[in-house]
């Protein structure tokens, strides 16, 4: 991408950054155009604050619900409530969405600046603690404590300020303080046992401990922090606020705005509490000066500031370490969950998929509240929830398992088969195959989805506000609650969210660029003094084996079905010490089949398959055979190679890698000699010049080449040949021939099924036809081939032959 390209998308990106502010600041231009002329006064409120305002048979209820009943009354017109969350109140009524805000917002000078207020009642603050704690009577008692408060409130400054700032100066902590998005939440950690105290409104406190049981009491003896409360309405629309100021002179008057605060225990507010409350902002109640907040203006200095503020920096580093160590224990975890949603054990695959469904059903912020609130069920939790962070790291690695082993699941599906049964096939057990060579490729597979996921964590990081951890977008929420510069903050913690993915993203970016073999194999190149070596030597002269003596391996009346279709019927087969064995026969006749049972690949029904005397990936036991794990055949396996029809090499690994692995991994010598070893099998195939390259930079035969030493580094007995040469090229399976008649020459006992007919007539001791699940015929290569005895046998060879 040229810097040309790039400046092109800056631009790009930058027009339609204003295009959105410009959308979204239309509505606020307007504000002031909505006035309540149609005998429908909208009234913006948070439904979830009793009781000051909620839902009670569906319909608005509590004080302010109440009041505004009564003012539109006098005013002769009909309410209409718009539920709003609390932090959404000013800007949606800047925004026009509602004329008037009744939600018991408290009076303050930044409020003053963005809204013109009514003052209409008093009220202040409580301290709520659990009955069985030690009473709190003030502010100064919270010194250390962790206090919860709801997000946005003046009460936070308040403890976060001036009461903290007192602890300090007194000699103790801080007041520790946890913002939740309901006052409901916070009482819920309350007597979880999550924090020390509440501090809430004084007639939402008392609603709280009427409904906790007797569990909690409030204990200050006198309210903290008295504040009046207002009517808001939209700077300008000065007609609606003298209706509003009217309505309430006649409520006074009729006696009903007495009996609404009496019923309710609150006061009127008086003009000292008002000016102490509205601070140097005089004129926003009386209506004067209210033109300066008129229309929409953006304030790119206070956004600039913002990237100075040391909370969000700190919030940042909250993001990072939670994303982090989510993403991290999840990535781990979830390829655990995937493997053994692969598992034999039928029940440990059932849990599994149950967890799977379950997590990745319920919503995070129903989990994060479930699990910071646990201790209140199971009060031994909260030795390990008992902080927001890891309340919040345990929910969403919970969560986020379920989803990544999803992507893991897909990351081991695209791994091919045959490189855990090649690693299986090298005496490997089955936890080293997944760890050295499954998993790594997977997990190369999955990178692109597992950041893309990495990126969703950062964001979901936002949701643990709600449990009062302190992370980027509720430093956003305490400051815009406050001053109201919504677009400003929100604007500032979107930058900070899109620097902290763009920094993940590049460095995910570079961990692919490692991980990538063909970047890697660009690097390797031909060993300039093993440029010879590519060439494969002529092999020596065989003498041939007779089909007698020691006998390594056996197969008596073995059978195999897949499904209903019996694929093996009985075969019997006897290698005996450096025989070499070529089984023949027509496609589908079940040689791979059996060839492949004869190192345990697949499980035989009945009958035997045996390595000098021992069966192979079984055990006799009274009630009949049963099958070995992967750890008890490894030993046997060892001794049994296996060169396979796709050369399945890994990938990963390079030349010398491939043939290192298996022999260093089992501890077959030191890593200098397993190194000299493996060099000189790479030199035994013409393959030593190729150390350093990647599988993908060779071409079939060389492949092939490779996969033979890898299984020749283990010193194996025997090795078992699947169709080596049918994926070649023509060209190329006479030197892969090469390499397998200097092993026969070499006295190597082997097992090969081929279509090879010329090298099986000139290399094999020994020929097994196959047809049909059975030995139809076996002789020495010269009589079966020469004077076959059985019609089906001379029917095959006379096609192959003249095909060959």
């Amino acid at each position: 991408m040229t810097w040309t390209t790039l400046a092109r998308r800056a631009r790009q990106a930058g027009a339609a950054l204003l295009a959105a502010l410009t959308f979204a600041a239309l509505p606020l231009a307007s504000a002031q155009a909505a006035p309540a002329d149609n005998g429908t006064l909208r009234i913006g409120t948070d439904l979830t604050y009793p009781p000051y305002a909620y839902l009670k048979d569906g319909q608005p209820a509590g004080f302010d619900p109440d009041f505004m009943d009564a003012l539109t009354a006098e005013l002769d017109m009909r309410p209409e409530f718009v539920d709003t969350r609390f932090e959404q109140l000013i800007t949606g009524l800047k925004a026009g969405h509602f004329d008037v805000v009744a939600s018991a917002l408290y009076i303050t000078p930044e409020r003053a600046g963005e809204v013109e207020y009514i003052p209409y009642f008093t009220t202040g603050n409580s301290i709520v603690r659990p009955v069985s704690a030690a009473p709190v009577a003030d502010a100064s008692g919270l010194c250390g404590l962790s206090v919860a408060v709801i997000k946005g409130g003046d009460v936070a400054n308040q403890l976060r300020g001036t009461a903290s700032e007192q602890c300090v100066a007194d000699g103790g902590r801080a007041i520790d303080v946890r913002d939740f998005t309901a006052d409901s939440e916070g009482t819920q950690a309350l007597l979880a046992g999550q924090v020390d105290a509440q501090v809430t409104d004084a007639a939402v406190g008392k609603t709280a401990v009427d409904s906790s049981g007797g569990k909690l009491a409030i204990t200050s003896t006198e309210l903290l922090f008295p504040v009046p409360v207002g009517l808001a309405v939209a700077k300008g629309n000065d007609v609606l606020a003298q209706q509003l100021r009217d309505g309430v002179a006649a409520m006074k008057a009729s006696g009903a705005y007495q009996q609404l605060l009496d019923g309710y225990n609150l006061a009127e507010p008086s003009d000292g509490q008002v000016a102490l409350a509205l601070g140097s902002q005089p004129g926003a109640v009386d209506g004067e000066g209210g033109a300066e907040g008129d229309g929409f203006s953006f304030d790119w200095r206070y956004l600039a500031s913002l990237f100075g503020h040391k909370d969000f920096w700190n919030a940042a580093l909250t993001v990072i370490v939670l994303s982090a160590l989510a993403w991290g224990i999840s990535l781990v975890l979830g390829m655990l969950v995937a493997l053994g949603r692969e598992s034999r054990l039928p029940w440990l695959r059932k849990v599994l998929d149950v967890y799977v469904w379950f997590f990745r059903s319920l919503p995070l912020l129903v989990l994060l509240i479930f699990t910071y609130n646990a201790p209140q069920v199971i009060p031994e939790l909260r030795v390990i929830v008992g902080s927001p962070f890891m309340a919040g790291l345990i929910a969403m690695v919970l969560s986020e398992t379920a989803y990544i082993s999803e992507i893991h699941r897909g990351g081991l599906s695209a791994v091919a088969g045959g490189q855990g049964e090649a690693g299986r096939a090298l005496g490997i057990p089955w936890r080293g195959v997944q760890r050295h060579i499954v998993i790594p490729q997977a997990f190369r597979v999955a990178l692109p989805a597992l950041g893309n996921e990495l990126v969703t964590i950062i964001k979901l990081t936002s949701l643990v506000s709600a449990i009062s951890l302190t992370e980027i977008l509720l430093v956003g929420q305490r400051l815009y609650t406050q001053n109201f510069k919504v677009l400003e903050t929100l604007l500032a913690v979107a930058l900070f969210y899109v620097l902290l993915v763009t920094v993940f993203d590049q460095a995910l970016k570079l961990l692919e660029r490692r991980l990538d073999v063909r970047r890697r194999g660009l690097r390797a190149k031909v060993h300039a003094g093993l440029a010879q070596a590519d060439e494969v030597p002529e092999p020596a002269a065989r003498v041939g084996t007779p089909h007698a003596g020691e006998v390594v391996l056996e197969a008596a009346g073995e059978r195999k079905s897949f499904g209903e279709t019996e694929v093996l019927k009985g075969v019997d087969l006897k290698v005996h010490r450096g025989e070499v064995v070529a089984v023949i026969g027509p496609s589908g006749s079940g040689k791979t089949t059996m060839i492949r049972t004869l190192n345990a690949m697949e499980t035989i029904d009945s009958g035997d398959v045996l390595y000098r005397g021992n069966p192979v990936g079984y055990r006799h036991t009274p009630g009949g055979p049963k099958r070995v794990s992967d750890r008890e055949l490894a030993p046997t396996r060892e001794h049994i190679g296996m060169v396979f029809q796709q050369f399945n090499l890994f990938p990963h690994k390079t030349v010398l890698e491939n043939v290192t692995f298996a022999p260093g991994y089992l501890g077959k010598g030191a890593p200098a000699e397993v190194r000299e070893l493996a060099l000189a099998q790479l030199r035994k195939v013409g393959m030593a010049a190729h150390a350093d390259k990647y599988p993908h930079q060779l071409s079939g035969g060389q492949q092939q080449r490779v996969a033979i030493a890898r299984a020749l580094a283990m010193n194996p007995e025997a090795i078992l040949f699947d169709e080596p040469t049918s994926a070649l090229d023509p060209e190329l399976v006479e030197e892969v021939l090469k390499v397998m008649t200097e092993l026969a020459a070499e006295g190597l006992t082997m097992v090969m099924v081929t279509h090879e007919m010329r090298f099986a007539r000139e290399v094999a001791d020994w020929v097994v036809f196959m047809d049909q699940g059975v030995v139809v015929e076996e002789g020495p290569a010269a009589e079966l081939f020469g004077n076959p005895q059985h019609e089906r046998t001379r029917r095959f060879l006379s096609r192959v032959m003249v095909a060959s």
